[in-house]
């Protein structure tokens, strides 16, 4: 059935064919947001204030303070303007008054440290964490009705055909882990999908599309924490890195604490639609850098964190680490290369896989990291340096196409920008210099990447994509018997299985 834009589905779908899942997110009763509720506000009032806010923009973009409470002061603006503020004071007053998202809030923490004083006693450090709480950022990007026309609220699978025949995967409703995660929550429920970056911390939903959250001047992103960045001189050296890790989880673990009741028992709120839901809020996706994603797995980087690694299980990883903790000393810490932090901040999260949650990075892994590092570097070593620079030189100016007049060796500061345009020419100028199947090689590589770049996969799509990467795999060892890579045991390599 061809569904028009219902039950919470994006205008950007009205063209797609769903299978809505049963029993979710069942509108409890009518409700009313904070931004209807100060409308009515406005409506309301006696008096009517709405030209004072040309003023008082005025006021903000082009007077400081001391010229604002002048200006207020002059006999001719309190005589002809009649305004409801009289001084910069009361006009700073009205302006707090107006609708404001959520709060800061300041937490000390004192760290312990293993590091004494010439009197023996341990000495002792003490961070700030200022923070938002994250249930009232939920409530100011769900009930937001600039978000009305963009939110979802249950998950559905999209398909391109009628038949179900070529199934979509775009937003985050429309792929498989919200239809799992929602069979375990009670009937009716609906769950907000929680995304962060990393530090400062910031703080997103999955209900918004994401072309409307990729919009900054959306402000669909909140930030939600400025993480503590203390030296620790209270340790001492080859103490301070782990009692770093440990602080990091122990704010994280703080952050998150409103996190465990809401996600298993859900709490009301008042969505974009004004219609009040129960809300479970369930930490879905982490966005971090390969280091910080070992930090959270409580792992060393010679490990991937990711979730297809067989021993990465959220339970029998907090059962290694408390019997750690308990004096024990089970062999798969050593073998998993563990870390000693005994709460990681993700124990106690409900339905939460915090390993599932990574996400994938195609700037450091794919662009940067098996492109630039890995494939070009193999290619001159078998072309050579000045050949391989001499035929991006010469390669003809076309448009849509970067010239590189100058070759490869003179830019000092490459970005995401320079990988991409070094791709769309790499396999013409490889041709006639390089074996077949090394070309084999770099075509495989380069379809990897384009399949891994689309905004919207379907599933023969993602069968490519595997099919690209066992193409690599299947001509790889011509590198090997070129003598120009001894071994493929590269983390940037293996983290491309994971991409499926």
């Amino acid at each position: 059935m061809e569904v028009e834009d219902e039950d919470g589905i994006p205008f950007s779908y009205t063209r797609c064919y769903f299978e809505p899942q049963a029993d979710t997110s069942w509108a409890l009763h009518e409700g009313e947001t904070k931004f209807e509720r100060y409308r009515r506000y406005q409506e309301e009032e006696v008096e009517d204030r709405w030209e004072e806010w040309d003023l008082a923009e005025w006021l903000v973009k082009n007077l400081g303070q001391t010229h604002t409470d002048e200006f207020l002061k002059l006999s001719i603006t309190q005589n002809c303007t009649k305004l409801s503020f009289h001084n910069n004071r009361s006009f700073l007053q009205r302006v707090d008054a107006l609708p404001h998202g959520p709060g800061w809030s300041c937490r000390k923490v004192t760290v312990c440290g293993n590091h004494k004083d010439e009197l023996g006693v341990p000495l002792e450090e003490e961070v700030e964490l200022w923070s938002h709480d994250p249930v009232e950022c939920v409530q100011e990007l769900i009930g937001n009705p600039f978000f009305k026309a963009d939110m979802a609220y249950s998950p559905a699978k999209a398909y391109a055909d009628c038949a179900g025949q070529h199934r979509v995967i775009d937003e985050m409703w429309t792929a498989d882990w919200w239809g799992k995660t929602q069979k375990v929550l009670p009937k009716g429920a609906t769950i907000f999908q929680g995304d962060k970056s990393a530090w400062p911390v910031y703080m997103s939903i999955g209900n918004i599309a994401k072309a409307k959250r990729h919009q900054a001047s959306a402000q669909a992103t909140i930030l939600i924490r400025y993480l503590p960045a203390g030296k620790l001189n209270c340790f001492t050296p080859n103490a301070c890195s782990l009692a770093g890790y440990r602080l990091f989880h122990h704010c994280m673990a703080l952050l998150f604490q409103p996190l465990i009741a809401t996600g298993q028992h859900g709490i009301e709120m008042a969505c974009a639609d004004s219609l009040v839901c129960r809300i479970h809020l369930i930490l879905a996706a982490y966005v971090a850098d390969f280091p910080e994603q070992c930090l959270i797995s409580c792992c060393k980087e010679n490990q991937c964190p990711n979730i297809d690694s067989p021993m990465w299980d959220p339970e029998s990883t907090k059962n290694i680490l408390e019997m750690r903790k308990n004096g024990q000393h089970p062999p798969e810490f050593e073998e998993n290369s563990l870390c000693a932090i005994y709460k990681p901040f993700w124990a106690d999260l409900p339905h939460s896989n915090i390993f599932l949650a990574f996400t994938h990075n195609l700037l450091h892994q794919l662009h940067k990291g098996v492109f630039k590092d890995h494939l070009v570097k193999w290619c001159i070593d078998i072309v050579g340096e000045e050949e391989m620079d001499a035929r991006f030189k010469v390669v003809p100016d076309y448009p849509g196409f970067r010239h590189f007049k100058k070759g490869i060796l003179t830019i000092k500061q490459w970005t995401g920008r320079e990988h991409k345009e070094m791709q769309q020419v790499f396999i013409g100028l490889l041709t006639g210099v390089v074996p077949s199947r090394v070309l084999v090689v770099v075509r495989s590589i380069l379809n990897f990447s384009y399949y891994a770049q689309l905004k919207i996969h379907m599933t023969d799509m993602l069968d490519a994509l595997q099919t690209a990467l066992g193409v690599f795999h299947a001509n790889k060892d011509i590198l090997k018997e070129l003598s120009i890579c001894k071994h493929f045991n590269i983390p940037k390599l293996h983290q491309l299985t994971h991409y499926v």
